[in-house]
């Protein structure tokens, strides 16, 4: 890849001057204090023409190689997740993704949701979604442990400080209601909610029954997972964000951590107008520079932003071991999302891409983004992958994964890899691990090296693979 060299100058005029006079997504009243927790009601997606898609139209694009309907697929969706919802938290209107429950509402015995909740919870979800409910939770990203987790060494959600992001995870109304539902399986009903149940299941599986057909039965169709990742900004001065510019903008171009991007820019929680290069004074009050050598500067409205009540403070600081406020924002880095519109779900997985494309387009792009998609949501880039190759057939893998959190070292390969080889492989037994390399295709619940007899799949959700 070639290596970046645009002056600060360069990169304003990539990014689109101008583009950033958005209404800010925050609301700053301070007229009532910031709650940690709110009666929140769950919204589904609307549903219609381009929701659920049948899956032969998604089966057609993926034959043809359709990726501009595929991508368009993808931006559809980001829109109607960013749509208002009605729903407020803080003063502030959520869109319809934010309303959704949180891991610690699906899976209510982990111990990370067992202490937020200060003790055990309501016996069912919709009791747990009528009272007062913390509607995001502040972890760090449990991939970045996965092999430590599934040993049993650390439990979810535990302390370990390794990021300045914070990751939680979403549910949609048919997703969580699916995973609360004990559901059928071989000599019983099992709680997909619960490890102990999961194990179970697992044990459970008659002698003949083939890897292929040790699973979890699958998700509904408007069945959608999220991973959200947050940052943090400051309330008062400038706070660095990094921005990706593709691998050649790192310090370390094999894992280019978000701390290793060479390109930042400076967030001001108050300021007004367009991304523009940062003065001398600007970058010597924001702090350290880290690995930053090129600085920007942008108003908070360039991001999904939500002001921090005093719980959420303390979670997001003690999920990266960094001082945080309330009133500081959480600011909405990058998303992953996947939806049950086909049997092995789409995949298409978001980042803070503000104005231009990244250099080289990888490994996505603003292409095909909708000009009805307002701000913030049109300042993430995004990258789809439908099927495990570019063709079908073909051994050229699709390589697409998330800048903010693929990009780390215990990620085996992460700027190689594609979200459906990886969550393809989700299983509770033996044999829970990321795949060591994206070269060829995964096959679907037959590749002896993840699907045994000691194993269960369940389907494509890691989530449930690692329920405590």
């Amino acid at each position: 890849m070639r290596r970046i060299g645009l002056t600060a100058t360069a990169i304003v005029v990539a990014l689109g001057g101008g583009a950033y006079l958005a209404k800010s997504a925050v609301s700053k009243s301070t007229a009532k204090p910031l709650v940690g927790v709110a009666t929140v009601t769950p919204v589904p997606l609307p549903t219609g023409p381009t929701y659920p898609m049948p899956q032969a139209v998604i089966d057609a694009w993926i034959v043809a190689g359709d990726t501009t309907a595929i991508r368009g697929h993808a931006w559809s969706l980001w829109q109607s997740m960013a749509a208002p919802s009605g729903q407020f938290f803080n003063g502030q209107e959520l869109p319809i993704w934010e309303t959704w429950a949180t891991g610690d509402d699906v899976f209510p015995t982990s111990s990370a949701a067992l202490k937020a909740a200060g003790g055990p919870r309501a016996a069912t979800l919709s009791a747990r979604l009528a009272q007062p409910r913390a509607i995001r939770h502040f972890r760090t990203p449990n991939q970045f442990h996965h092999a430590a987790l599934r040993s049993g060494a650390l439990k979810s959600g535990s302390v370990l400080g390794v990021s300045s992001s914070t990751v939680t995870t979403k549910f949609s109304p048919e997703a969580a209601t699916f995973i609360d539902t004990p559901q059928p399986g071989p000599g019983g009903t099992y709680n997909y909610s619960s490890g102990a149940s999961l194990l179970k299941l697992n044990a459970a599986w008659p002698a003949n029954t083939t890897p292929e057909l040790r699973g979890i039965n699958p998700f509904p169709t408007q069945g959608v997972e999220l991973k959200p990742v947050y940052g943090v900004v400051k309330a008062t001065g400038l706070t660095i964000q990094p921005l990706w510019q593709g691998p050649a903008g790192s310090t370390r171009p094999s894992n280019p951590t978000p701390d290793t991007w060479t390109t930042c820019v400076l967030i001001s929680p108050t300021g007004t107008g367009p991304v523009r290069p940062a003065t001398k004074a600007e970058i010597a009050s924001a702090g350290p520079p880290g690995a930053c050598t090129t600085f920007l500067w942008a108003p908070l409205s360039t991001f999904y932003a939500v002001r921090l009540s005093a719980p959420e403070a303390k979670e997001f600081a003690t999920a990266t071991g960094k001082p945080v406020a309330q009133g500081d924002y959480a600011v909405l880095q990058a998303m992953h999302v996947n939806t049950k519109e086909i049997p092995f779900w789409t995949w298409q997985t978001f980042w803070w891409q503000p104005g231009g494309d990244t250099p080289n387009n990888f490994p996505g792009s603003k292409q095909n983004q909708p000009a009805s998609l307002g701000a913030p949501w049109n300042n993430y880039a995004a990258c789809a992958a439908y099927s495990q190759t570019t063709t079908v057939g073909g051994s050229t893998m699709q390589v697409c994964f998330n800048p903010y959190l693929e990009t780390d070292p215990s990620i085996p390969v992460g700027i190689t890899s594609n979200c459906m080889s990886c969550h393809g492989v989700a299983v509770v037994g033996q044999g829970a691990t990321y795949p060591s390399n994206y070269n060829k295709p995964i096959a679907f619940f037959t590749d002896p090296t993840y699907f045994t007899t000691q194993n269960t799949h369940t389907d494509f959700s890691w989530a449930v693979a690692d329920a405590q």
